[in-house]
């Protein structure tokens, strides 16, 4: 376990330090932002946008297209928003209106860098987006498809995708949230994903919700699926799950 553990945060974490320890301050310790290298310095377009979560901590964001569906994309560690911007311009041209937003630490957002603290910003960017859209889908890659788990858990969505979700990284653990999620999910990973090997799978077995499972050739993690041989694959596929869970006509 402990050797599956350190495989995990290797592959994910080959820029940056490992996650903060499993049992982190009671607040976070707010400090200058871009304190991760990251695009920084590139205009990710869209409407830029800000929000603050429950503990203080300022989050910068993209906002992309109109409409009354919104989607929240959630990036994995340690990449950052970027990850989703062509995706959230997708999303935009089929007249949904996506938000992507840096998790605190990352690039544009303020704050000491703490995965364990992903479920908390990821509902700030839910609160944010609540009075813009009459539904809220959330689309997440590892850390950030464990955030979508724990939020779905506890608030209204219309639906959540989990791509390379592991069972537990980062300070999070998603094992018994995933059966209290009552919105349909659809998870996504590669066959040869080391870094989760098997884990999507165990999650798929214990959600209740609607679910489906879609497993790509390969050994891309997280949003590298996007960006892979199979990319237009994965967005075709995340396109026909937000439309097949829209409300009637």
């Amino acid at each position: 376990m402990i050797a599956t553990i350190a495989l995990f945060v290797a592959g994910c974490s080959t820029s940056v330090n490992p996650p903060a320890p499993s049992h982190p301050a009671a607040s976070a310790s707010p400090s200058a932002s871009g304190s991760l290298p990251g695009n920084a310095h590139q205009d990710l377009g869209g409407e830029h946008v800000s929000f603050t979560t429950s503990d203080g901590v300022l989050l910068r964001g993209h906002l992309y297209g109109r409409g009354s569906t919104g989607v929240i994309l959630a990036h994995m560690y340690p990449a950052d928003q970027s990850d989703w911007t062509d995706f959230a311009k997708v999303l935009a041209e089929h007249g949904y209106q996506a938000l992507t937003f840096d998790f605190r630490g990352f690039t544009e957002s303020e704050g000491s860098s703490g995965t364990e603290y992903a479920d908390r910003d990821l509902l700030a960017a839910y609160e944010f987006m609540r009075p813009r859209v009459s539904r809220i889908f959330i689309a997440g890659a590892s850390l950030g498809a464990e955030a979508a788990i724990l939020i779905a858990a506890q608030h209204p969505v219309a639906g959540i995708i989990c791509i390379s979700v592991p069972i537990s990284f980062g300070g999070l653990d998603v094992s018994q949230a995933i059966r209290q999620v009552k919105a349909p999910i659809l998870f996504v990973t590669s066959t040869g994903d080391s870094l989760v090997a098997g884990q999507p799978e165990i999650l798929y077995k214990s959600a209740t919700a609607p679910k489906s499972f879609e497993s790509f050739p390969g050994r891309a993690h997280g949003t590298a699926i996007l960006h892979g041989p199979h990319s237009q694959e994965l967005q075709s596929l995340m396109l026909r799950f937000i439309a097949a869970n829209q409300p009637p006509a």
